[in-house]
């Protein structure tokens, strides 16, 4: 008989959303699975919880990012989560609770923290009989990831496996899987099929630029940035839902006189996997999914203004792989791009290392390991502190 299985994330950040969609598609393709549900699991609490959660989180790193920086560090203390924390997560998350019952999984795969520790909860109160799979998205583990009871933890590398064993965590019950990302990433896709359709001239490097990175930053001050890059190139920006940007970007392109190399400016855009196989260079922030898909690409890493607390760590693993580079300021986001475009054999093995480290397999072993190991029983954790 097929499994029952949810997936929930928190739409705190597209990350983990992200990661959930690669999870539930690993499941359709999967005939072990007779039924898949996927939700967010704010969408289950109320107004003013989901709304503090989500958009209080986005307004804090965008707006004070070192009080974020200090409520990483504060919160980051393993198995002292706050009783008051515990407590209005899971009061305000009881119709969540209704939903996951009323479901009745015979397994739950959690992208996001928050849904995994009200799951924990039911299974330790017997409120609910399942098998819990914790997916960590990102290149470290918080002590928010940590839970009492579970039955598989999903980690990005080997360093986090050793870290949670270091915590008390069964080693037998941890699986260094790498981070989820959708099948799209990983189909082979020639680079001169991706050129004829795009219109790139096969013979100029590609360097995409993600908007987002660079937050409420005017068009004219992106735009001079990027004219910093000496090296011809063709330029992609992906502006995202800012329709302001690409308009600005647009009418400013059009209007210059002396423009060093030729723009595309793409709005939001759901051929970001084929954008990726087409780059030489991405330019971007370190969120643990955009990590991923670039590993998986092959595409070499400039990371502009990390998150202090998680992108942070993230950096540090492109840096340490040496699949990408941090520049020291804004204005030489050109220099370092420069460093690796006029370097063809540098920029080679960037690409290689990226791949060698790159876990595009990651959805499916996930969703296997669990299928698989279906007759354990969670477990709890020996709760050891550094």
């Amino acid at each position: 008989m097929g499994k029952r299985v949810m997936i929930l994330a928190a739409s705190a950040g597209s990350g983990h959303v992200k990661a959930a969609q690669a999870l539930e598609e690993a499941c359709r393709n999967d005939p072990r699975v007779s039924e898949v549900c996927r939700i967010d699991a704010l969408q289950y609490t109320n107004f003013l919880f989901k709304r503090v959660y989500s958009k209080g989180y986005m307004e804090a790193v965008k707006s004070a990012p070192e009080l974020w920086a200090m409520a990483f560090e504060n919160l980051d203390k393993p198995w002292e989560k706050t009783r008051l924390l515990t407590a209005l997560q899971r009061f305000n998350s009881l119709p969540l609770a209704r939903k996951i019952r009323a479901f009745n999984p015979d397994l739950c795969i959690c992208t996001h923290f928050m849904p995994a520790d009200l799951i924990a909860y039911m299974i330790s109160h017997d409120k609910v009989h399942c098998n819990l799979g914790i997916v960590v998205t990102d290149f470290y583990v918080h002590a928010l990831w940590l839970e009492e009871v579970f039955t598989r933890y999903f980690v990005a590398k080997p360093e986090n496996k050793n870290h949670l064993q270091m915590l008390g965590l069964p080693a037998e019950r941890i699986v260094v899987s790498g981070i989820p990302v959708m099948e799209q990433f990983t189909i082979d896709i020639s680079k001169e099929t991706l050129h004829a359709k795009y219109q790139t001239d096969p013979s100029i490097p590609v360097v995409v630029l993600s908007a987002g990175a660079f937050g409420i930053m005017t068009a004219k001050v992106i735009y001079k940035i990027l004219e910093q890059i000496k090296t011809p190139c063709q330029i992609v920006v992906i502006c995202g839902k800012n329709k302001a940007l690409k308009a600005a970007l647009e009418k400013l392109i059009a209007s210059s006189d002396h423009i060093h190399n030729k723009y595309v400016i793409e709005g939001f855009v759901d051929t970001m996997h084929e954008y990726l196989k087409l780059a030489d260079v991405f330019i971007g922030k370190p969120g643990g999914l955009a990590t991923s898909e670039c590993l998986v690409s092959g595409v070499p890493m400039v990371v502009w203004d990390p998150i202090p607390g998680q992108e942070l760590y993230n950096t540090y693993h492109i840096l340490e792989n040496g699949v990408g580079v941090l520049p020291d300021n804004i204005i030489t986001i050109g220099f370092k791009v420069d460093q690796i475009l006029s370097n063809p054999e540098r920029m080679k093995k960037m690409k290689k290392q990226a791949l060698a480290i790159a876990s595009p397999k990651a959805a499916s072993m996930i969703v296997d390991s669990m299928l698989q190991n279906d007759e354990e029983t969670p477990v709890r954790a020996f709760k050891k502190t550094p």
